[in-house]
């Protein structure tokens, strides 16, 4: 059965929630899986918002945290708001995630692996879209390599990954620094309220 997993929206600098938080999993015994929205590439607002804060005019944390835990760190934060000021804005329960990819490959055993990678995708995540393109030219005696005039063979896959949001993040996190594959950011959907 996959965890169960909410956005909260904090009031409170940065590193004063990550202190809090790994202060509150340090003295519960607990390991809880959370992901800091930005430092993850989590999809938060609009753009208004997002100038707002990169001005400093607000100082917000989006949280996606096991809904379990969450529940202590809002308990946390309430009572210690007299001496640090943290206050939590809204929690939304996280009904799935995704995200758009592309990829492009030039070497049959790095378009395996990924291929591979996809079919087996974690429990409750699968592609929506997909498409993907092969092509090789045999007669092809040039050199090899992503930065080469012309190559023999060339892979292309595009699609969106959704589904259950620990496993989606998952999948986002293998391939977020990857030159070769080109990662939208997780957009969240919520549950009805």
């Amino acid at each position: 059965m996959s965890k169960n997993f909410v956005e909260m929206v904090i009031s409170a600098p940065f590193i004063l929630v990550k202190g809090f938080l790994m202060g509150l999993i340090e003295g519960s015994g607990e390991t809880p899986l959370y992901f800091f929205s930005k430092r993850t590439g989590i999809r938060t607002e609009t753009l208004g918002s997002a100038f707002k804060e990169w001005l400093g005019f607000e100082n917000i944390v989006h949280l996606c945290l096991e809904e379990k835990f969450s529940k202590k760190l809002s308990e946390g934060i309430k009572h210690t708001y007299e001496k640090l000021g943290m206050e939590v804005k809204s929690v939304k329960q996280i009904e799935s995630a995704g995200f758009d990819f592309k990829a492009h490959f030039f070497k049959k055993d790095e378009a395996d692996a990924f291929q591979a990678y996809l079919d087996a995708l974690p429990k409750g995540v699968y592609l929506d879209g997909f498409k993907e393109d092969e092509y090789l030219d045999k007669d092809h005696d040039g050199e090899a390599g992503a930065y080469a005039p012309s190559h023999a063979y060339e892979y292309s896959a595009s699609g969106r990954v959704v589904g259950d949001f620990a496993g989606v993040v998952e999948v986002f996190l293998k391939y977020k620094d990857d030159i070769l594959v080109e990662t939208d950011p997780v957009e969240l959907n919520f549950a009805a309220s």
